[in-house]
């Protein structure tokens, strides 16, 4: 078959070479962040499909609460259909269900969520703070601009391509799996400690 590179997937049962996320780290930083700034539990605004990346998220996520010395069972999660309508139908019903919601989340979905908290009447951050994920360009638009874990898509792109000439320049293959690690971009959806 002719070489090829998996870009953000993965399958055990195949020897296929991947670049991947590394969802767990971003998620556990994400988390760390919020615990640090919030000084609460945060909860989680988690994908109610289950797809591998959310779920390697939700990892990362509980990693970073048993790390803090807090009871996993004891964070809010809400299960959220990932997508930005979704999301917002899905947070809009919970509010008026009167559910607990926590002070400070970390979240799968977190745009249509904070449309749906802010209009209900919640300030973001100064009554709930959100971390995102992907860093999507809608993140630095939106009011207040989203705190998220950004996730380098163009060099996870050329890792692939660098990748795929190794395999067509060889004719050895041994397959590899590359994790590229994600940083936090701050910006205003995340009261800061010391901060009113």
């Amino acid at each position: 078959r002719p070489p090829f590179v998996l870009l953000d997937a993965f399958f055990d049962s195949q020897s296929y070479d991947s670049i991947l996320i590394n969802n767990v780290q971003g998620a556990y930083h994400a988390t760390n962040f919020l615990i640090s700034q919030c000084r609460c539990q945060p909860g989680y605004l988690h994908s109610s499909f289950p797809i591998s990346n959310f779920e390697e998220r939700a990892n990362g996520f509980f990693n970073s609460i048993r790390y803090n010395g807090m009871s996993a069972s004891k964070s809010i999660v809400h299960k959220l259909t990932p997508s930005q309508e979704g999301a917002y139908s899905d947070m809009k019903a919970i509010i008026e269900s009167g559910e607990e919601l926590a002070t400070a989340y970390f979240a799968d979905i977190a745009v249509g969520a904070m449309r749906a908290l802010i209009s209900a009447g919640y300030r973001i951050p100064e009554d709930i703070s959100i971390v995102g994920f992907d860093d999507l360009p809608l993140c630095e638009y939106v009011t207040p601009p989203l705190t998220t874990i950004h996730v380098p898509k163009q060099y996870m792109g050329e890792k692939a391509a660098e990748r795929l000439l190794e395999l067509i320049n060889t004719k050895d293959h041994y397959p590899i799996k590359i994790e590229i690690n994600t940083q936090l971009k701050e910006r205003s959806s995340v009261r800061l400690r010391g901060r009113q």
